[in-house]
């Protein structure tokens, strides 16, 4: 759908950013990026099926960032992009050994960061460090669990957002919200398939509440700008 056509309030405030020294290289990993990228870019067609994701670690050409997914190698540049969209709700992913350096700092400073996605080839080499912020922690070694996991939290931060504005009586923007959290939950399990199965029925259950209140015109020119 065009943003252009979303009702006023309801916008992409979310970001992406991905630190790691190799991944974050413009020619590395680019489809495996693309892929992340798309998967939350509801103008994109479908994005590729986990079996698929595996062997694009190794693929080089060159990836440009965009609105949903900007990547980056020294620790320098991801501060500086934290506190640049502090405003917004930031997904960091970080390699393990930057994680390190900075995640005890950053999660102290920065209150826009609720979860940070550690990627790492030997998730056993960062245990000890990463026991002190189970909280906040999330540590993945394969790439097709790491873009489901991290579609899918942002179909539950818009699910959040759905719940806030049918709090403030916006059942349209809840509405809006809600298909966006959905459409992304089904792509996450696409990815995901067939190791774990993201529910779907909270954000059904949400969906018919909120298209009850509704005229159905209403609801259909929504559904046809999705």
């Amino acid at each position: 759908m065009s943003i252009s056509n979303w009702p006023m309030g309801v916008t992409h405030d979310h970001v992406i950013i991905w630190l790691d020294q190799y991944i974050g290289l413009n020619n590395a990993c680019v489809d495996l990026k693309k892929t992340l990228a798309d998967a939350v870019n509801l103008t994109t067609d479908e994005p590729l099926l986990g079996h698929e994701i595996d062997r694009l670690i190794l693929n080089e050409k060159i990836y440009h960032s965009t609105r949903e997914l900007i990547t980056v190698t020294t620790i320098e540049q991801c501060l500086q992009l934290i506190n640049t969209n502090r405003d917004k709700r930031i997904f960091l992913i970080t390699s393990g050994s930057l994680g390190q350096q900075f995640v005890p700092d950053v999660l102290n400073t920065f209150s826009c960061l609720k979860k940070i996605f550690i990627f790492c080839q030997e998730i056993r080499e960062h245990v000890n460090w990463a026991i002190e912020f189970t909280d906040n922690l999330l540590m993945f070694d394969f790439p097709n669990d790491l873009l489901a996991r991290v579609v899918y939290d942002i179909g539950m931060y818009y699910m959040q957002r759905a719940i806030d504005f049918r709090n403030s009586n916006d059942h349209m923007s809840a509405l809006y919200c809600l298909y966006y959290s959905k459409k992304l939950v089904i792509r996450a399990n696409r990815i995901f398939q067939p190791f774990v199965w993201f529910s779907l029925n909270a954000i059904e259950e949400y969906i018919t509440r909120e298209e009850n209140l509704l005229p159905r015109n209403l609801v259909q020119h929504i559904l046809n700008n999705i």
